[in-house]
């Protein structure tokens, strides 16, 4: 196993890539998600990508990673993890120790070019962790962030919408009833979800105003950058093209008031954002369009509605259970200045995605030069 450090040279792997990627339903660890990045924020990086091939040359597992062009000290980090949630090494289930532990005998012989790996996102109980660590062959020592949910639905625990509804409170199932019949009672109410590449540029627009609309109450948008919705404007036309987007509108009298934005891979619905019209708050719009969304998921005979990062209580209330995700770093000894680094930049981030807009922007430029900036939520 080695390195790729060539983006062209990756491509030859894509399809494999993708596969393994839908397989796991994950989007953010597509060939997608990591060009687009390189697209738009990978200036000041390298693709540092360890590349496990079977014996008939089939792609059999990578991971991810980026290395920071220059500077010290020198962190790797899985791409894109600014933007996403949930990573882990591309393979088939159950194959992620063996790519791990290629992956880390691949960086040991790269050693002197990096201080550090930031595995942003990840399930720290996974085995795979330790054995790439132990792999590199130098010791390291791990730091755990705080974890963070991931909350889900378990739809194939349900045969129909109705079937999954009961299973919630009584004051969800009522308020779901009520503000569906109301908003059709009071407007011509339409769903309708993105289908044609003609539309996406205009439809991501007004997904994007949508989800200031409703930022505003909370002091403003988190997808409030140039940078970050030009990213999401290239991924979602990638994904219309593989069939993945479930870009969804709901419209009253012909015009939309709630946008809901998600992916569908292999069996994993994935609902990254959404965004309503506080003038038409009454009715709820954002809970008619999710509840929509979610009976969609199981019409299409998804298995898992995750709703990603985030501690909104709209999303527990609909959530069955929920996965940990953390932050780790590897680094050669504590207390090390890539480990102390990788620490505050978690920190920032944390605390960020609770500030209002202002403090928010203040605080960025605390982390300027850091591959973590500009998540995107």
């Amino acid at each position: 196993m080695d390195a790729i450090r060539e983006l062209g040279q990756l491509s030859v792997h894509d399809a494999d890539w993708r596969g393994l990627a839908e397989r796991r339903g994950n989007a953010f660890v597509t060939p997608e998600w990591f060009r687009c990045w390189f697209e738009h924020y990978g200036a000041a990086a390298e693709p540092l990508v360890p590349v496990l091939t079977g014996a008939d040359g089939r792609l059999r597992g990578l991971l991810p990673l980026v290395l920071a062009r220059s500077g010290r000290p020198r962190v790797c980090r899985i791409a894109g993890a600014n933007l996403g949630d949930r990573f882990h090494p591309v393979c088939e289930p159950g194959d992620e120790l063996a790519v791990a532990e290629a992956a880390g005998s691949a960086l040991a012989a790269r050693g002197k070019q990096w201080s550090a790996i930031a595995l942003d996102h990840v399930e720290v109980e996974r085995p795979w962790i330790p054995a790439l660590a132990e792999a590199t062959g130098v010791r390291l020592r791990t730091l755990k962030r705080t974890a963070s949910g991931l909350p889900l639905i378990d739809l194939s625990r349900h045969d129909s919408w109705d079937g999954y509804l009961a299973t919630r409170s009584r004051n969800t199932r009522q308020q779901v009833r009520r503000f569906e019949r109301r908003a059709a009672k009071q407007h011509s109410m339409r769903l309708r979800r993105t289908e044609d590449r003609d539309e996406l540029r205009s439809d991501m627009a007004t997904f994007f105003d949508l989800h200031d609309r409703r930022r505003v109450v909370h002091g403003g948008s988190s997808l409030r950058t140039e940078r970050s919705r030009a990213f999401h404007a290239d991924f979602a036309a990638a994904c219309l093209e593989r069939g993945w987007l479930r870009l969804w509108f709901l419209e009253f009298d012909e015009r939309p008031v709630a946008s809901l934005y998600a992916w569908r891979l292999g069996d994993r619905y994935s609902y990254y954002n959404s965004g309503f019209d506080p003038d038409h708050s009454r009715l709820s719009p954002g809970l008619v369009l999710l509840s929509a969304a979610i009976r969609s998921a199981l019409e299409e005979g998804a298995t898992v509605f995750d709703f990603l990062l985030g501690e909104e209580g709209y999303k527990f209330r609909f959530a069955e259970r929920e996965e940990q995700v953390s932050d780790v770093t590897l680094a050669r000894a504590l207390p090390h200045p890539a480990a102390l680094l990788t620490s505050a930049e978690y920190a920032m981030r944390r605390v960020g995605r609770t500030l209002p807009e202002p403090a928010r922007r203040r605080l960025g430029g605390l982390a300027r030069g850091s591959l973590l900036r500009g998540r995107g939520r």
